[in-house]
């Protein structure tokens, strides 16, 4: 995505590029969940083994590890990862050909299997998915509920994304009129007009000033309703992860301070012209 250039004017450009990026997240979002969910039930069909720690015929006994693997560096560890055919092989290539097969995969992650299970799940379960002897109950259950809840997650971020778009156009649907007004405004030729009539413009500026402040307010409120719903990665907030590419980490909040420069200056003319006349 390219990157945008400050918002000088308060021009819709920066709204244009913030809709844009809002429908790459959103699609990339549910992209991950309808991957997640074909993972779900390509792991469900997968049978869990017994696991073995004591190198015997018969089922296992448990292991050292929390999941019932032995731990690294025990006599029970394996050297190697899992053997062909067997369950951890077969999650293993339900996992590459459905989480890390969505279109932005590499753009976006790039990482290897381990790494990839130790990100969106757990450090001790990607150790045994990836250096486990069996794909043995307890891992089978324990990947199904950490399946359950990366999907919970896409979806509750989907719905945030959704969220934002309604937010961003309600923004700019009222950003509108004052930036068309604004414009037929700044056109004005102050000096030739009375002070009744510069009065009025006055007045009107302060209107358009305070129908900015309060869609700024808004717009706080709905920044701050999603920080209460949404915890993302290393405290990084919403706008901040959505916008990442463009030059205003904020757009709505950035535009609305463009405009509001606008009317400032227009108001210094008026105030000018007035005085002139005074």
């Amino acid at each position: 995505m390219a990157t945008t250039t400050e918002p000088a004017d308060g021009g819709p450009g920066v709204l244009d590029d913030a809709r844009e990026a809002l429908r790459v997240e959103r699609r990339r979002a549910g992209d991950e969940r309808e991957a997640f969910r074909a993972f779900r039930s390509r792991v469900a069909s997968v049978s869990a083994e017994p696991v073995r720690t004591d190198g015997g015929a018969g089922p296992a006994t448990g292991g050292d590890g929390p999941l019932g693997v032995a731990a690294p560096g025990s006599a029970a560890s394996p050297a190697s990862g899992p053997p062909a055919g067997s369950g951890l092989v077969a999650v293993r290539d339900a996992y590459q050909e459905t989480v890390m097969s969505v279109p932005h995969y590499e753009r976006e992650y790039d990482d290897t299997y381990e790494r990839s299970v130790a990100e969106e799940f757990s450090p001790e379960l990607a150790y045994a998915l990836t250096r486990g002897p069996r794909f043995h109950g307890e891992c089978k259950r324990s990947l199904l509920d950490a399946t359950e809840t990366a999907i919970e997650e896409r979806e509750r971020f989907v719905e945030t994304v959704r969220s934002e778009v309604e937010s961003v156009e309600r923004a700019a649907s009222r950003l509108a009129p004052i930036r068309s007004e604004v414009a037929s405004t700044e056109d004005e030729a102050f000096a030739e007009s009375g002070f009744g009539t510069l009065d009025a413009y006055r007045a009107r500026i302060g209107v358009l000033v305070d129908d900015c402040d309060r869609i700024a307010a808004r717009r706080q409120r709905e920044l701050a309703a999603h920080e209460r719903g949404l915890a993302l990665d290393d405290g990084v907030d919403l706008p901040t992860y959505l916008y990442q590419e463009l030059a205003p980490t904020y757009p709505v909040l950035a535009t609305v301070g463009a405009v509001g420069d606008r009317l400032s200056e227009v108001k210094r003319r008026i105030e000018r012209a007035m005085a002139r006349n005074a």
